[in-house]
């Protein structure tokens, strides 16, 4: 009692709060990961240890809660860990260094190029409008038939809780319940209803998906060693440092270097999204002024595009000669990201509250089962068209994301390729920056989609983007096609 009141006058009860959320989660993720070594059947489903921690650290909490009535974590630090460890992974992800892309065929060495951002960027927007549509078409017949107190708007959290992730319908629950667009369901509603839909994503993305891993490894004649385990003396010293980067043994350790530089670039994320909020301020219009908290939950996005940016100047300082060494460490961003998207998984499924979504559990399970197929089936059907040569390893790299995180897809592509020896892990990452821009518009709808009569042309909007999109994306087939046609007409004649 008295280290408690000691360590509480320290730090403050938040604070002391906090750090005991934090160990909790990290405590939780080493059970997690004995449980993945140990038991065979978890080990071969290839579910990820941070989604074995976050099941374990719900279903002990939602016990804890019901016997005794209380919560065991602080709901402020798991939104705050949601919030600050997607930009953060992002930005690694972004920073590091991409590989040189081969692949070994029948017919010899074949070179694989990356596809244009903004072809994956489609995808990535077109994914997020599908879900969408189905996320609407669902709460807006169950709000008509069976529940009349639903906000038929609700649907669209469909799109942020699978597309996007635990952050964003983190974000854009909390914006919700503090307008009131879900207060029939209780306090912090809207969260937990688009936080639940992220946690269904993570056992899509688990579950199906490694259904799926098996039946590409099948396919392609992969044999997979789920039982082995790489020792620490088999991975080489080349993967870890380059030879032109700055050595381990600097005035100041490397990691720090690695973490200070992704630091630096959330604060110049932070620093623009807070520069935009007082344009917006200024301007006195409140069709800005209501983008303010939609741009602070598009933080991650954001976050990628001026990380990209930071690390095509230092690449031009090199060129220059003006730097002489290069910093961003591959392997190193690697896992900062890792541990990023580790935590911040685990952190949401630990929000999540089962017990006060009630009848709500409806418009989840349908939609969520519905987006996910149809999100799989798409992905399917698109891979083919827009990445040659690697169409397999994209298919299960981009089904991974649509579900869940950008961690979800390489977890699922590392399977068939551990090395990453094709583009399909940089396709995420880039389509994901160039999904900033071509989401724009995903923006405004946000705001205006749960206020009364907005409904109707939101969902119009939507369908009429996704059009243009799939147009865009399939161009290539479409006039290939008219000059294949143009070109037999002319040899008959």
């Amino acid at each position: 009692m008295m280290g408690s009141t000691l360590f509480g006058g320290l730090f403050g009860s938040h604070s002391f709060e906090g750090v005991i959320t934090v160990c909790a989660v990290c405590v939780f993720m080493l059970l997690a990961n004995i449980i993945r070594r140990k038991i065979p059947f978890f080990r071969r489903l290839l579910m990820p240890t941070a989604v074995i921690a976050g099941l374990l650290g719900l279903v002990v909490k939602e016990i804890i809660q019901a016997v005794w009535g209380f919560n065991m974590f602080n709901e402020l630090t798991l939104g705050a860990l949601i919030y600050h460890l997607l930009p953060v992974g992002f930005i690694a992800l972004c920073l590091r260094e991409r590989d040189n892309y081969s692949k070994e065929f029948d017919s010899g060495r074949m070179k694989m190029e990356r596809v244009a951002a903004s072809k994956s960027g489609s995808i990535v927007i077109s994914y997020y409008l599908i879900q969408g549509l189905i996320g609407i078409g669902v709460t807006v017949i169950l709000g008509i038939l069976f529940i009349p107190q639903l906000n038929q708007a609700t649907g669209i959290m469909l799109a942020l809780g699978y597309g996007q992730g635990p952050q964003q319908a983190n974000a854009t629950g909390l914006i919700w319940d503090l307008a009131g667009h879900m207060e029939h369901w209780g306090p912090m509603a809207a969260r937990n209803f688009g936080l639940t839909i992220a946690a269904m994503g993570f056992l899509w993305a688990s579950i199906p998906g490694i259904i799926l891993v098996n039946w590409v490894a099948r396919k392609k004649g992969i044999t997979r060693k789920r039982d082995e385990f790489q020792k620490a003396g088999d991975f080489p010293a080349s993967n870890i440092e380059d030879p032109d980067e700055v050595p381990l043994s600097e005035s100041i350790d490397k990691f720090t270097l690695q973490v200070c530089m992704v630091g630096g670039v959330y604060i110049i994320t932070i620093g623009l999204i807070y520069g935009i909020e007082q344009l917006f301020l200024l301007s006195g219009q409140k069709f800005l002024i209501d983008l303010i908290t939609v741009f602070w939950g598009f933080a991650f996005m954001l976050a990628a595009g001026v990380a990209l940016l930071v690390k095509a100047i230092l690449r031009r300082l090199v060129k220059n000669g003006i730097m002489h060494r290069k910093y961003p460490n591959k392997y190193m961003m690697n896992r900062i990201s890792g541990v990023s998207f580790d935590l911040a998984i685990t952190a949401a499924l630990f929000l999540v509250s089962v017990t006060t979504l009630g009848s709500l559990w409806i418009p989840i399970i349908t939609m969520t089962t519905i987006g996910g197929i149809a999100s799989a089936l798409f992905i399917y059907l698109i891979c083919p068209v827009i990445f040659k040569g690697y169409k397999d390893e994209a298919f299960l790299a981009f089904y991974g994301m649509s579900v869940g995180t950008i961690a979800n897809g390489m977890i699922l592509t590392r399977e068939i390729d551990p090395d990453f020896s094709t583009p399909a892990a940089d396709d995420l990452v880039l389509g994901s920056s160039a999904a900033i821009i071509l989401g724009f518009p995903l923006l405004l709808l946000i705001a205006q989609a749960p206020r009364p009569g907005n409904l109707w042309w939101v969902t119009l909007f939507i369908f009429i983007y996704l059009l243009v999109l799939i147009t865009y994306l399939l161009k290539d087939v479409i006039f290939k096609r008219k000059k294949d046609k143009k070109k037999q007409t002319a040899e008959a004649g």
